[in-house]
């Protein structure tokens, strides 16, 4: 028997609905064999607050039971920090802690927002009103009960959207005391190419020189759209813009980084094959390394 040296060290798992209750959520977790879960708690495109699960304590245990770790909450679409408008920053800012309490309800341990818009106010100032609902969400929110940590997730740089660079992510990270969700898809259409495996090397070390520690989770998709496009749109892994191989570059330069796909849905089988497809490729060694292609445990 062959002696399986190389170790995977990144969690792989999925968004999944929640409609029909969080117990099925949890059952699609296991059958797809996912590692991490991301989860809305209310709706994306609305403001209507998150409402009381019943089953969310039962949603809490039973995801440590599995194992499954992180638990992520993905914030509302809508919620926008640095917004110009005071009467939508401060809504965003009370939506954000409405939703850090049901996502602590579920245990879960991090929450996703989007670094939002200027508005035309610039990035400068954009950035700073974005640390500041941050810094404020995170007083709104205390330390009574079980509270997530927040990440702000990079954007695809169309228009005045804030945080499309590495650096300005960075910037609001260390600023805000707050994490950082690095979605592949928008890296890529923001102008980070990710397309061939030797692209993908330069930007994961970037990521790592960059962000290093700071990185709370991947959102991993492959890009529907062209590089330096600003266009946002998400494909299944190994039918968009990036090559396979990339993404083990990605997965070697930055060990330990727990993934979640919000890859377009398919059939089960489709689902559960691209699960499997990024254990795979997550685990696999990168070019240049000599250990055997069939050496690597997924």
């Amino acid at each position: 028997m062959l002696k399986r040296i190389a170790e995977r060290t990144n969690r792989i798992g999925r968004h999944l609905p929640t409609s029909g209750g969080l117990t099925k959520t949890l059952q699609r977790a296991e059958g797809l064999g996912c590692e991490t879960l991301q989860v809305f708690v209310s709706n994306p495109q609305g403001w209507a607050d998150p409402v009381t699960r019943p089953d969310a304590a039962a949603f809490a245990t039973g995801a440590r039971e599995l194992g499954i770790s992180p638990v992520v909450v993905h914030a509302k679409y809508l919620i926008n920090l640095a917004s110009p408008n005071a009467e939508h920053r401060d809504r965003s800012v009370r939506t954000l802690v409405r939703e850090l309490a049901a996502a602590g309800e579920l245990g879960a341990d991090l929450i996703v927002v989007h670094s939002g818009s200027h508005g035309g106010a610039g990035e400068e100032e954009g950035l700073a009103r974005l640390v500041s609902s941050l810094k404020r969400v995170r007083e709104l929110a205390g330390s009574n009960g079980r509270v997530p940590e927040l990440a702000v997730e990079n954007s695809v740089g169309a228009g005045t959207q804030l945080c499309s660079t590495f650096e300005a992510l960075e910037e609001v990270s260390r600023r805000a005391g707050v994490g950082v969700c690095v979605d592949t898809a928008h890296a890529f259409v923001a102008g980070y190419d990710l397309s061939a495996p030797e692209g993908a090397r330069e930007v994961a070390e970037e990521l790592r020189e960059v962000l290093g520690g700071r990185i709370s989770l991947l959102h991993l998709n492959d890009a529907r759209n062209g590089l330096g496009s600003h266009r946002d749109g998400h494909r299944r892994i190994g039918e968009g813009q990036v090559a396979e191989e990339s993404w083990t570059e990605v997965f070697a330069g930055l060990p330990g980084v727990p993934v979640v796909m919000e890859t377009p849905y398919g059939t089960p089988e489709v689902d559960l094959e691209q699960v499997r497809l990024v254990k795979q490729l997550a685990a696999r060694p990168p070019s240049g390394c000599q250990t055997r292609r069939d050496e690597y445990r997924i």
